[in-house]
């Protein structure tokens, strides 16, 4: 295109009653913020974005074991058994759904109003879809984001 423009939209698109915390952690202590997370909020449903397939079910096993009732959802799932746990969780049927960057886009439970980042992602526009699975509909809601040393770079690219 001879005279084609950027347009940043970032600004209007932030949702209104969205709030954004960042935690600093070593990666070796995200899952003890987790778990201090999950003793501090409260939670009507939560999902909890990993940067691949393999580490949202490693996390879902670990939250499993502590008793934190889960299911996790990513890619390399059969499509029929990827809505069967959607529908349950949409349901309200468990409280956490871990995804990869699967579900960062277009679904919309009303009942999620905290979204983690386990990892943060390195792109502006995977941020803000992924946080916006929360605060839907005029609801308040929470982003968390667990940052480590190697985020900070990202951070600021996106904050920009």
């Amino acid at each position: 295109m001879p005279r084609a423009e950027v347009i940043n939209l970032m600004d209007e698109l932030m949702l209104i009653g969205l709030t954004h915390y960042y935690m600093l952690v070593d990666e070796r202590e995200k899952m003890r913020a987790i778990f201090k997370l999950y003793s501090s909020l409260i939670i009507n449903q939560c999902i909890i974005f990993c940067r691949s397939n393999k580490r949202a079910e490693m996390l879902s096993r670990k939250l499993n074991e502590k008793k934190y009732q889960n299911e996790y959802l990513h890619s390399n799932m059969k499509g029929d058994e990827r809505i069967k746990v959607f529908e349950r969780f949409r349901h309200g049927e468990f409280k956490t759904l871990v995804s990869s960057n699967l579900l960062a886009r277009g679904i919309d439970v009303q009942t999620v109003n905290v979204v983690i980042n386990f990892d943060f992602p390195s792109e502006s526009s995977i941020y803000l879809h992924r946080i916006g699975r929360s605060g839907r509909f005029g609801q308040i809601g929470l982003a968390i984001n667990l940052i480590t040393e190697r985020d900070q770079e990202n951070v600021i690219k996106i904050e920009k």
